[in-house]
């Protein structure tokens, strides 16, 4: 009971972060996602017991801001991961991410998806493309983002920034992890998710 207690304070102390940054970002997106995820920080997420075997360690560590890092290091344990890949530069599972809210989230709501996301280092994930908006704000690692046709462009720690309906995008790691936050506006639905092979 005393480690659920600590979990949702640091639960609680996360989403009020969470909705900072995406305050901060000055995108529509996280400013109209803000509101609706702050009163989120008083519900009681159902914690997972079983471990996951993701390497989060670095991603975790690399995160500057001593707040963020500490309750993010608490509650991602004690939560489900959705793994993704395996792309064709591995043999293992280089991608991740919770859905903490939305539809299918940790927390149920069908005004938006929100969440973290995890890349591992010298993966390529392809042109994908999807009906929703979304918004990305980077927590640790640098990545290289592509837009459309448009070249490659590096992500530091503390972007955010935005993909419209239907644009292509697709995300490269170098030599560190990514660690994001991310959100979904508009229609949730993964019905017309698709990505290049």
């Amino acid at each position: 009971m005393a480690q659920n207690l600590d979990l949702n304070l640091h639960w609680q102390q996360f989403i009020e972060l969470a909705c900072t940054r995406f305050v901060d970002s000055g995108t529509d997106i996280g400013i109209e996602v803000a509101p609706l995820l702050l009163p989120l920080a008083k519900i009681n997420p159902d914690w997972n017991k079983l471990p996951h075997s993701l390497p989060l360690e670095m991603s975790i560590h690399a995160i500057t801001d001593e707040k963020l890092r500490t309750s993010i290091a608490a509650i991602v344990p004690h939560l489900t991961w959705m793994e993704r890949g395996v792309f064709s530069n591995s043999r293992e599972v280089n991608r991740a991410y919770i859905e903490l809210v939305g539809p299918e989230g940790v927390l149920i709501n069908d005004q938006f998806r929100f969440g973290i996301y995890w890349q591992q280092a010298n993966t390529f994930y392809p042109k994908h493309r999807h009906d929703a908006l979304e918004l990305y704000h980077v927590v640790s690692g640098t990545a290289l983002w592509q837009m459309a046709e448009k070249n490659f462009k590096a992500r530091p720690p503390g972007s955010s920034f935005e993909h419209l309906d239907r644009i292509d995008h697709a995300a490269l790691t170098r030599d560190e992890d990514l660690l994001a936050l991310w959100a979904w506006r508009g229609d949730l639905s993964f019905d017309n998710y698709s990505m290049d092979t």
